[in-house]
């Protein structure tokens, strides 16, 4: 496996701390001219900090390397009232020695609820301005998030990629959310291995027409897993987003959490887990690159941590978990479940009372019942607690979807068959760690599949998660869902018109109203490990 190459931080200034205040008088517009020749601003995107309510990062990159870059912040009604000095990142691609320069601002004190408009510039480069909301506080309160994976440059001038990658991002847009959530495998750059750095930049313009103007929190995909991008392959992946803390030193922003009104968000990095092999494959030697295990169990340690803290809070009702790889599903074409994540994520989840896994991975659509535990002989099956399809009470079990319809030239929507005529389909299984690209190797039958999307007239889709905090303490509160299939976008119809394919509502009682908070009910039963796993 490659080295990683030494990612240079050049550090411009300090980030802002502290409360912000807005100078009286102070002017909304920059009036200096832009410099001939001098690279602008591009590829614009905000991340969440740790505290939505009162952090925000943003993000942007530079065909050069430029001088001072910062960001002017302001209010609509104030006007620019606080200059921050960047932090300047780089790295070289290790396949053709491309350079890529980007720069990131984590501003914090800022007031929940707000809007704030902000100006990105550098010496002689004119300003590229934009307005960004934050999160509500820690208070119950309704809002709404979007999310999918596999999204692809929106061009088809690059390998895995699709014009729909374009129309997906307008369509974030289009149901206006707080903040958008994107389940790996962003660019495909390992895909276009000659000109990884540049497609990486299609990608983040792309994202940037939606990503300007509210946060897109990624998880990394085994596509981000990179020939020449250092010892994981996430050098780009790393020096492109500045996610939210995890307490590590080594692999900060790879797994990181964060908190909106009642719900906690956990995003995972599932190339840790997962035994199967990531996308990118050593030309010499033929050989799949594999990371997995590369944190020697501390994600999950965090995982935990994070989850005994949140369940031990009587103002967190919901916990949501996004992630590429899955542990379920019924595609024909599909990387299969992976035992992996069965062994070592879902008895995690299920003992802090998980309520959503977001998932990408395979190109479809696929909701699960909600399941908590395995079922007797088994491959570490999850197991049904409810069947019930409409209205879905998650303090009982964990619903998945996978939602990989983003907007990547290649889409399923193809599944395995019901071969008993028992209204169960077959589904594939992965339990074995192999050193070459390969087949999923075992079977069962997928008893936990609720709702799938065959049609391959609406290749692709959006989810979109409405959350309703209830009215007191005790009340019950929903998020619910709704997934809105599309035709594929074409030069005639660049923005076709998502159509609603399935709507469900989860339920729980709001934590306020408990006499306990914690220990919760339903742990995970013991499961024997399934036979065949190596590693």
């Amino acid at each position: 496996m490659t080295r990683q190459p030494s990612r240079r931080a050049l550090l411009r200034g300090a980030t802002a701390a502290g409360a912000l205040t807005a100078l009286p008088g102070s002017a909304l517009l920059w009036a200096r001219p832009a410099v001939a020749g001098t690279p602008p601003p591009e590829q614009v995107h905000l991340q969440y900090g740790t505290e939505p309510a009162h952090q925000m990062t943003l993000s942007w990159a530079t065909g050069a390397a430029v001088r001072r870059p910062r960001l002017r912040l302001g209010t609509p009604h104030q006007g620019i009232g606080r200059t921050v000095a960047a932090e300047t990142r780089t790295y070289v691609d290790g396949l053709n020695k491309v350079e890529t320069y980007t720069h990131h601002v984590r501003l914090h004190g800022l007031r929940p609820d707000s809007t704030y408009v902000y100006e990105l510039l550098h010496d002689g480069a004119a300003p590229v301005r934009g307005t960004f909301r934050t999160a509500p506080g820690h208070e119950r309160t309704a809002f709404r998030f979007t999310s999918f994976g596999d999204l692809g440059t929106g061009s088809t001038a690059w390998q895995k990629s699709a014009l729909h990658g374009a129309a997906a991002v307008r369509q974030v847009e289009q149901f206006d959310p707080l903040f958008h959530l994107l389940n790996g495998d962003l660019a495909y750059a390992n895909n276009n291995p000659e000109r990884q750095p540049q497609c990486w930049d299609a990608f983040m313009n792309n994202m940037s027409v939606s990503a300007r103007n509210r946060p897109w929190m990624p998880a990394p995909g085994n596509h981000e897993v990179e020939l020449g991008g250092g010892e994981l392959g996430y050098a780009s992946y790393a020096t492109r987003f500045a996610l939210p803390d995890n307490g590590s030193r080594d692999h900060c922003g790879n797994w990181y959490g964060f908190r909106v009104g009642s719900v906690l968000f956990v995003s995972l990095d599932g190339n840790d887990l997962a035994i199967e092999d990531d996308a990118s494959q050593d030309p010499v030697t033929g050989r799949s690159l594999y990371i997995s295990g590369y944190s020697r169990g501390a994600q999950l340690r965090w995982l935990e941590r994070t989850l005994r803290q949140a369940r031990a809070d009587r103002g967190v009702d919901w916990i949501v978990a996004s992630l590429h790889q899955f542990a379920m599903s019924s595609s024909a074409t599909s990387h299969g479940g992976d035992m992996g994540l069965r062994e070592q994520l879902l008895p995690v989840l299920d003992r802090y009372g998980v309520d959503l896994v977001l998932c990408g991975h395979d190109h479809d659509y696929e909701r699960t019942h909600p399941v908590r535990g395995t079922d007797p002989h088994s491959l570490l099956r999850p197991a049904v607690v409810d069947d019930r399809l409409d209205a879905i009470d998650t303090s009982k079990g964990t619903v998945h979807l996978i939602l990989g319809g983003g907007g990547t030239a290649s889409h399923d929507d193809t599944y395995l068959p019901d071969p008993d005529h028992d209204g169960v389909p077959d589904a594939f299984v992965r339990t074995k760690r192999l050193p070459y690209k390969a087949d999923p190797d075992a079977t069962e039958k997928a008893t936990w599949s609720a709702v799938r999307d065959p049609d391959t007239h609406y290749p692709y889709g959006i989810a979109v998660f409405d959350v309703d905090p209830g009215r007191g303490p005790g009340d019950r509160t929903t998020i619910t869902v709704g997934y809105y299939h599309t035709p594929a976008a074409t030069p005639a119809d660049p923005l076709p018109r998502p159509v609603l394919f399935d709507r469900f509502t989860l339920h729980r009682d709001r934590r306020d109203g408990l006499q306990e908070a914690f220990p919760r009910q339903g742990a995970r039963p013991a499961a024997t490990p399934a036979a065949g796993l190596s590693g």
